[in-house]
């Protein structure tokens, strides 16, 4: 009897159908996500210039003001378009974008920031999303191994990354 419910058990839990190509393998971590997101869309990009949206979609509702401001570096201007405002607090999910044409000689060597701030004496959000002129994002570089080499059993582990 047992074994008639261990194997019936067993054909439940069978995958009869495979995949479909092109599926994303399921995330598995559960993260909480943030009640805003603050991003830049490029619309255009010359070497003298670029059309960009700051975004800002507030996913929740959020009763706190938010203050946006673009910070650009030197010897970029704004031709079109606001690099400061404040967003009221409100009851719905909202985006709002800004768009904004920015004029150069050269392709900066340094990023835009689009900066957003709010705080309600209880909690606060703060961003700071780079634009980076069409440049790559700088690699990623994870915490060096340098540590000791643990071993069990005669098996070494490799280098460990020691605590700061």
């Amino acid at each position: 009897m047992k074994r008639l419910l261990a194997m019936i058990l067993l054909a439940g839990c069978a995958n009869t159908t495979p995949a479909p190509e092109g599926a994303r393998p399921l995330d598995t971590t559960v993260r909480l996500q943030s009640p805003i997101r603050v991003t830049w869309e490029e619309l255009s990009r010359t070497d003298t210039g670029a059309v960009v949206l700051a975004k800002i979609e507030r996913l929740n509702r959020l009763d706190m003001p938010f203050v946006m401001t673009v910070e650009l570096p030197e010897g970029v201007k704004v031709m079109e378009g606001r690099t400061q405002l404040t967003l009221l607090p409100n009851t719905e999910p909202v985006l709002v974008s800004e768009r904004l044409t920015l004029s150069y000689e050269a392709p900066p060597a340094l990023d835009a920031l689009l900066k957003l701030d709010g705080d309600s004496g209880a909690m606060g959000f703060h961003y700071k999303v780079p634009y980076r002129f069409g440049r790559a994002a700088p690699e990623e570089q994870g915490p060096a191994a340098t540590g000791p080499a643990p071993s069990k059993g005669g098996k070494s582990f490799g280098p460990s990354i020691p605590l700061k």
